[in-house]
């Protein structure tokens, strides 16, 4: 008797843990921080030839890339899709949640070789928005987000690997990487905690 009511007290003691563990996970989590506070944008969406103001009051997981990129750009776009299906499962995706690709070689990256390539990716214009524009405007987003790039004579760029996460006030408050190879994709589990936080805000 001593012992199943020994192992009684201990098993009601497991479940208050995890009660307590679960209200602090979904209730008491740490606001994700205020990275950075870039100044809003227009650029062209070449999915659909609108220009994109970044106002939008939308959560926004925004990366860069240029068309010629023969290996992290491409790959990081792919895992973009699998982006948006979870997206779509929770309900989120273009009305509360829009993902962003920025060319960082507007000058080759035309409005009509953007719209080309993102149509590789299946890109809609209600939740993917794909562009380009004017390099000053472009140079001072990237600048804003210590988002290093530069390109060589041959064409090929040379730039960083980050992705940011925004909030509905175009606050950064989170950084992912873009995929490197097939075999370091995406974190789409690290992404996705941080959009479903921030939409919730």
């Amino acid at each position: 008797m001593k012992r199943n009511s020994y192992m009684t007290v201990i098993a009601v003691l497991v479940i208050i843990a995890a009660a307590a563990f679960s209200y602090y996970f979904f209730f008491m989590k740490e606001e994700l921080p205020v990275i950075a506070e870039p100044t809003s944008f227009e650029l062209t969406n070449a999915v659909d030839g609108k220009t994109f103001d970044s106002d939008d009051g939308k959560v926004k997981v925004l990366t860069f890339f240029y068309t010629n990129c023969p290996d992290i750009c491409p790959l990081t776009l792919n895992d973009y899709r699998k982006l948006e299906k979870q997206l779509k499962e929770k309900d989120l995706y273009a009305t509360d949640v829009e993902l962003v690709a920025i060319t960082v070689d507007p000058k080759v990256d035309t409005e009509p070789v953007v719209k080309k390539y993102a149509s590789n990716f299946e890109a809609k214009a209600d939740g993917w928005k794909v562009l380009t524009g004017d390099t000053v405007v472009i140079d001072r987003l990237t600048r804003q987000l210590n988002f290093y790039y530069s390109k060589a004579e041959s064409g090929l760029v040379t730039h960083g690997t980050q992705m940011f996460i925004l909030d509905r006030d175009n606050k950064v408050r989170a950084i992912s990487s873009m995929a490197k190879t097939p075999d370091e994709p995406v974190d789409l589990e690290e992404v996705m905690n941080a959009v479903e936080q921030l939409a919730k805000e």
